[in-house]
């Protein structure tokens, strides 16, 4: 049976035209990369927030949508907390509702829901009541897969659980979440991969494409990213959901003999 293949990249924190990044990341090489596998293979690309490299400026937006225009399949944007949500909406013709990036994207076995968890000049994120009202109803009889910006599910540690989806909006979440069929909930901004259960399905985190963060020894630490999404497919009847981390970096791969 064939299968609905869609690609979350997260976190591609995109420069401005020679602005500077963390030494020896490429944000723009890597999300060039991963745009081109995930166009072979999949029916779109959700990227999950943090689209700009720090504060969503007009040259920010520039040079990421020079490297979303490379993909050969349709891109749908959600914004994170580096980003300026009403500007994104703008610049890249987003539908929402009530000023939020909220809409859905309809596909063979199941829907897409992208929610605006960001909120400008806070590294928290949030849904109000209006938003998650509205989820209630995009919900209803169909399989979906929800996308967000912000993770609803904890990480471990102060750091980065004081900057998830705040304790409320969660608990509003959760209660709509599980009166419907969802495939995930899966998020960004953590720059790590994660999986939990929430609210009788999963919560997800997908890899940032940009750098990976994490606490070494105390210290709050970067590695280097790779160009990497994490992919959710169904098949055509909206069963046999399936996520899966992939690595493109033709370097990292040998063939079996």
């Amino acid at each position: 049976m064939p299968r609905t293949v869609i690609a979350q990249i997260s976190d591609t924190h995109i420069p401005g035209r020679g602005e500077a990044t963390h030494a020896g990341a490429d944000p723009v090489g890597n999300l060039t990369a991963a745009l081109a596998h995930a166009s072979q293979r999949c029916a779109g690309v959700v990227i999950t927030g943090d689209c700009a490299a720090k504060a969503g400026t007009d040259e920010e937006y520039a040079a990421f949508a020079d490297v979303i225009a490379t993909a050969t399949v349709p891109v749908w944007l959600a914004p994170g907390n580096h980003d300026d949500s009403a500007k994104m909406q703008r610049l890249f013709n987003l539908p929402s509702v009530n000023g939020r990036c909220d809409y859905v994207v309809d596909l063979p076995g199941g829907r897409l829901v992208v929610l605006d968890s960001s909120r400008l000049g806070r590294e928290d994120g949030s849904l109000d009541v209006a938003q998650t009202e509205w989820l209630d109803e995009q919900l209803k009889g169909r399989r979906s897969l929800v996308v967000m910006h912000h993770p609803c599910i904890r990480v471990g540690g102060r750091i980065f659980d004081s900057i998830r989806l705040d304790d409320d909006s969660v608990q509003r979440l959760a209660e709509v979440v599980k009166r419907h069929e969802v495939f995930a909930v899966s998020a960004g901004h953590a720059h790590m991969s994660c999986f939990a259960a929430f609210a009788g399905t999963q919560g997800m985190i997908a890899p940032s494409c940009a750098y990976e963060f994490g606490i070494v020894n105390g210290t709050f630490s970067y590695q280097l990213g790779e160009p990497q999404y994490l992919e959710h497919s169904w098949s055509a009847d909206g069963s046999n959901y399936l996520a899966r981390v992939v690595t493109v970096e033709p370097s990292l791969w040998r063939a079996i003999r």
